[in-house]
């Protein structure tokens, strides 16, 4: 087991602030989107990644 399971560490920069991914200057909803549509996205985590796919589901979900 290592010492950061989750994939968010105590010293890491958090992976999203607000509504913005961290590193990217894209809110949740604009990488959402481009995924979406197949764009490129910037270089996201996995954590990143996750959060966004969640996301993107989600507002499909509501549909």
């Amino acid at each position: 087991m290592s010492d950061c399971d989750t994939g968010v560490c105590g010293g890491d920069v958090p992976p999203l602030i607000g509504q913005i991914l961290t590193g990217t200057g894209l809110t949740l909803a604009q990488a959402a989107t481009r995924l979406e549509r197949g764009e490129a996205l910037p270089a996201l985590t996995p954590v990143q990644r996750r959060m966004v796919e969640e996301y993107a589901l989600s507002r499909v979900d509501a549909l």
